[in-house]
């Protein structure tokens, strides 16, 4: 047996070695198992998948069995954030050499993949037929490319709000197919997102728009005031309470930072939360119909529950970007017998008067839209409409196939991530971090991904590790069906205690926009 520690950067390890599977059950210790267990042989690079190349193609391997193995790391600051990988030396195989990557920063690994893959590249003399690529597929299907010369608009779209008012379902129903996970939780996403739509102005006709969606993280307060009603104000959310650490802050900065340089900027907000809190408290204080207060700014805001909507206003308004508001969830307005249009008009009339106007002299405020993007899809055709008359004139800015510019290693940690978001509750969601380490593709196209999960505590890592066993098969189902074209899909997991991982850089490096480095698209299956 030989035991290597991940405590460094990276680490070599010569020998023909595969890695043995951890019971659930033994708790701190690592256990080998039987013989019998075929040594996963290095495979050449046979496709690759839906436009993304074969992710962390220097990884440990990881055991070709059927169970899935979990551990947890101790909870201790001095061995935070290392693993034990227990290998087996397989007799008479070549020697190859492994790079475990587990430690390295985002950036870092995907370059010391795309190092990698340019190394076993396939010759010139390697049948084209040997690599699965989306306009190979789709002349295989008996399916038309589109026609690349009817799409005449093309631009980009920040779509910002604070946590939990729509965002991520706005372009997932945009783009017409899930490209940002989702969960009833709010700030669920939390690194920058595109999502490519093609939009037609007229119906039944071929796209002539290319929409480009950057989807953000909510905009959260990062030091919340306390709220003038004290003690009579009723408990604030476990997330309004959570500690914002380096995580949140670049999350926001990320999110700020999108709306550089774009066509469009969307304000997404929530219906019913301003209908129930807004006009909260008049301009100026009255007296029998005379003025006895000082005047208040922005007095239409000032409710507690609107203080994220309040300070994200002011930021609008100081930063003069001109808005397009999207009021979503304008149907729990009619499950209280609210008239929607009357109050659009006053939300409207509302935002008018406190974003102001531009150096120019012209509003701010540029459209208002009520919508429901879960329960009305019909309610997006004039954001549609007005994304087909208004955004510039020019070539698509990326190929009308693609959907997504997130590689497939992260689509398949953000899904888990997603199931896990969905089930936990109080703050230990938001002290989770999914992290895929190991991409393998096996002979018979099973894939099979090795998981880093990252928790605070040893209590928070037993629950993971307990609502792991039932997610799996679900996110297995998942990735399966957006990455591996329906074929099968095994999930491996480790887990382990950081006390510190969110203020820890190699974590939170993709939220400042590394991915853009990446220059990969996801197609779809």
């Amino acid at each position: 047996l030989q035991i290597s520690s991940s405590s460094s950067s990276s680490t070599k390890i010569k020998a023909p070695l595969s890695v043995f599977p951890v019971s659930r059950t033994d708790g701190l210790h690592w256990h080998k198992h039987c013989l019998g267990r075929p040594c996963l042989r290095r495979l050449p690079l046979r496709r690759v998948i839906a436009g993304v190349p074969s992710l962390l193609a220097c990884g440990v391997a990881v055991h070709a069995g059927r169970r899935r193995w979990t551990t947890c790391g101790r909870a201790d600051s001095r061995q935070a954030g290392q693993t034990q990988t227990v290998l087996r030396a397989q007799g008479l195989e070549a020697e190859q050499t492994m790079e475990d990557v587990g430690n390295l920063p985002e950036l870092e690994a995907m370059r010391a993949e795309l190092q990698g893959l340019k190394e076993t590249a396939p010759s010139n003399e390697v049948k084209k037929k040997e690599l699965s690529l989306p306009d190979d597929d789709a002349e295989e299907d008996g399916e038309e490319p589109l026609d690349v010369s009817k799409v005449e608009r093309s631009g980009r779209v920040v779509v910002l709000g604070v946590p939990n008012s729509g965002k991520s379902s706005l372009v997932n129903a945009l783009v017409g197919t899930k490209v940002s996970i989702v969960s009833h939780q709010p700030q669920t996403t939390r690194q920058k997102v595109l999502g490519l739509a093609l939009l037609s102005s007229k119906p039944g006709e071929p796209p002539d728009t290319q929409a480009v969606f950057v989807d953000t993280a909510g905009i959260m307060l990062l030091d919340p005031t306390p709220t003038m009603l004290g003690v009579y104000y009723r408990k604030q959310s476990y997330f309004k309470n959570l500690k914002k650490t380096r995580l949140h802050k670049a999350m926001v900065k990320t999110a700020w930072k999108a709306a550089r340089g774009v066509d469009a900027v969307f304000w997404v907000l929530d219906a019913l939360k301003c209908c129930g809190h807004g006009d909260y408290m008049p301009e100026v204080a009255t007296l029998d119909g005379i003025p006895v207060g000082p005047y208040i700014h922005d007095a239409w805001w000032q409710h507690p529950e609107l203080g994220e909507e309040l300070a994200f206003l002011r930021n609008l308004r100081k930063r003069k970007f001109k808005v397009h508001v999207v009021l979503n969830k304008i149907d729990r307005l009619r499950d209280f017998k609210v008239d929607v249009d009357q109050f659009a008009l006053v939300m409207r009339e509302q935002l008018l008067k406190d974003l102001g106007n531009d150096l120019d002299g012209q509003p701010l405020l540029q459209n208002l839209w009520p919508t429901s993007v879960l329960k009305e899809p019909d309610t997006l055709v004039p954001v549609k409409l007005w994304l087909c008359n208004n955004l510039p004139r020019q070539s698509p800015l990326y190929p009308l196939q693609a959907i997504s510019d997130v590689p497939a290693r992260v689509v398949a940690s953000e899904i888990t991530r997603e199931k896990l978001f969905s089930r936990l509750r109080g703050q230990t969601p938001y002290r989770v971090a999914v992290l895929n380490r190991v991409w393998r593709e096996t002979e018979d196209g099973t894939l099979m991904l090795g998981q880093k999960v990252v928790t605070i505590s040893s209590y928070e890592c037993a629950e993971v590790r307990r609502l792991l066993k039932e997610i799996a098969q679900e996110a297995e189902a998942e990735i399966s069906t957006s990455l591996n074209f329906g074929r099968p899909v095994q999930l491996h997991f480790n887990v382990e205690v950081d006390e510190n991982w969110q203020d820890n850089p190699s974590y939170y490096d993709d939220v400042h926009g590394i991915l853009d480095d990446s220059h990969s698209l996801m197609f779809p299956q």
